[in-house]
């Protein structure tokens, strides 16, 4: 915003309003600001979240899932869960394989 043009002699109301405006401007670029900052969080999440399916597409990393969902069946659970985890890494492959990047809008 730009600096109100104030005629040579204004009046003391004139100059209170002038003050006022921007105060209240300054006080709006304030919250704008801090709404940013706020929200920088929120925007990195969803890039990595475009960029992590975008990539999961490129390359070999749901087959990467499912073997580490066996490993993890086969060294980490005891007494007979490891099919619970095996039948989980199943299902998720063709899950992880099917689904496409969603299309993102460049600004």
């Amino acid at each position: 915003m730009s600096l109100p043009e104030l005629p040579a002699k204004a009046s003391r109301s004139e100059l209170r309003k002038a003050m006022l405006r921007l105060r209240l401007e300054m006080h709006r670029q304030e919250l704008r600001h801090e709404t940013l900052v706020m929200l920088q969080p929120l925007r990195q999440a969803q890039y990595l979240g475009s960029h992590w399916r975008e990539e999961l597409s490129k390359s070999n990393a749901p087959l990467w899932v499912a073997g580490g969902a066996l490993l993890l069946a086969t060294l980490g659970v005891r007494r007979g869960n490891w099919r619970r985890w095996l039948r989980i890494a199943l299902i998720a492959f063709p899950l992880l394989r099917r689904n496409p990047p969603r299309e993102t809008k460049a600004p």
